[in-house]
């Protein structure tokens, strides 16, 4: 079983040992159960018993964590959860564990590279493609299509969004 990040606990939540996940979604309401790891400390596996959406963050209940303070102590833990758990994202949408690795393309089909990490910006969410090119930042705006038939993000680069030499190394491949 594949084992996915889904989060960080970053507070408790109300009274009652609820946990509050930054970093995620929908998935969290799928999970049955979910591993909380932290550098240095056992992994703790838990049942979650219930969540939700609470603004920003998502809450969890988990069995055996009951009140404010035993909420609290689980802070800065990572969030992981079975990715057999999540099911599909639904047409349009995806999820971030299966973007990565994933071939980047443009739409002229010169390879970028491959999807190593998002980030959550708080605006547009970014992918970090890495290749022979170097290092990227794509953001996931209107012009990047994930198409999870061929498995690859193709990105309809706007003027200015890849380097001078990647646009000029495309002209000159569509000219041969």
């Amino acid at each position: 079983m594949a084992w996915v990040r889904l989060g960080t606990v970053v507070r408790a939540v109300g009274l009652d040992g609820r946990v509050g996940v930054a970093g995620t979604e929908g998935a969290l309401a799928r999970m049955t159960s979910v591993a909380l790891r932290k550098e240095g400390q056992a992994e703790q596996e838990r049942k979650v018993l219930s969540a939700g959406p609470q603004g920003k963050v998502w809450w969890l209940r988990l069995e055996g964590v009951e009140g404010r303070t035993a909420a609290e102590a689980l802070q800065g833990r990572e969030v992981w959860g079975r990715r057999e758990e999540m099911g599909e994202p639904g047409e349009g949408r995806h999820f971030w564990v299966d973007l990565e690795g994933m071939t980047v393309v443009t739409t002229t089909g010169a390879v970028l590279g491959r999807v190593a990490e998002l980030f959550v910006t708080g605006g547009v969410d970014v992918l970090v493609v890495r290749g022979s090119g170097g290092e990227r930042l794509v953001p996931l705006a209107p012009w990047v299509t994930v198409d999870r038939e061929q498995g690859r993000v193709v990105v309809d680069a706007p003027p200015g969004l890849l380097d001078a030499d990647e646009e000029a190394g495309e002209t000159e491949r569509n000219r041969t």
